[in-house]
């Protein structure tokens, strides 16, 4: 048998999109001023084909494979915790009826304003150097606390890290660790989290342990969302490793 043409293959999917909506998936990093009309227009485009997607929303879908809603899913994450996230992206989403997901580095937002540059400067996180005279490129507890369940608040590590290490401590304190900031500053934990490289779960056993002692629910990779468990858990703090 031939194998199928692009085209028809192409085809395929498309009709399988059509009578099988699913949830996609869109990142988004720093949003700084002069980029508004242009995310302004793509966030117009997908409204008119995509719905907002919450918590409950996507574990729903992810337990049962069904979509409620007559448009399919649109689950728009905003990464690092760049303060331009609240400023510019919050409203723009909110304008068309979106949730945004923001994943936050713990350690970032907690850091005062006199030092973000330089605790940017020694990870893997870029700033838009001179968009804030203040000098806070990063999101505030408060802001956080103002988009939390209006928007969902999802964790990216302490440091914006990735979990390949078998270090068992520099694990737990980038799983664990941010989730008890978290438990600290909103009052509860959160459901999502997501490493830098998204790695997915099951795929490292000792990063997938640090993650289960943290309690998420939803693990974001660069390929994929997967439920790992019914319900988000507490994570608890040991003698050396406590909120910040």
């Amino acid at each position: 048998m031939p194998p199928k043409s692009f085209q028809a293959e192409a085809n395929e999917e498309s009709a399988l999109l059509r009578s099988a909506p699913l949830i996609r998936t869109a990142n988004f990093h720093n949003i700084p001023t002069h980029r508004i009309a242009e995310v302004d227009a793509q966030l117009k485009h997908w409204s008119s084909a995509f719905s907002s997607v919450n918590e409950d929303e996507l574990d729903r879908y992810l337990a049962t494979g069904e979509w409620h809603k007559p448009k399919p899913g649109l689950l728009i994450a905003v990464f690092n915790g760049y303060r331009n996230g609240y400023d510019n992206m919050r409203l723009l989403l909110e304008k068309y009826g979106f949730v945004g997901w923001f994943y936050v580095p713990t350690l970032f937002v907690s850091e005062p304003a006199a030092t973000q540059q330089q605790f940017v400067s020694s990870r893997t996180l870029k700033i838009i150097h001179n968009e804030y005279p203040d000098g806070r490129y990063a999101l505030s507890w408060d802001e956080i606390k103002a988009m939390d369940g209006r928007h969902v608040i999802a964790c990216h590590t302490r440091n914006h890290a990735k979990l390949q290490l078998d270090d068992l401590k520099y694990l737990e304190n980038e799983t664990v660790g941010p989730q008890l900031d978290f438990q600290k500053h909103l009052g509860h934990p959160v459901r999502a989290f997501a490493s830098l490289s998204g790695q997915p779960y099951g795929e490292h056993g000792p990063s997938d342990q640090a993650i289960d002692r943290a309690g998420y629910q939803f693990i974001t990779s660069n390929y994929k969302i997967q439920r790992i468990r019914a319900t988000p858990g507490h994570a608890t703090p040991t003698a050396d490793l406590q909120p910040k």
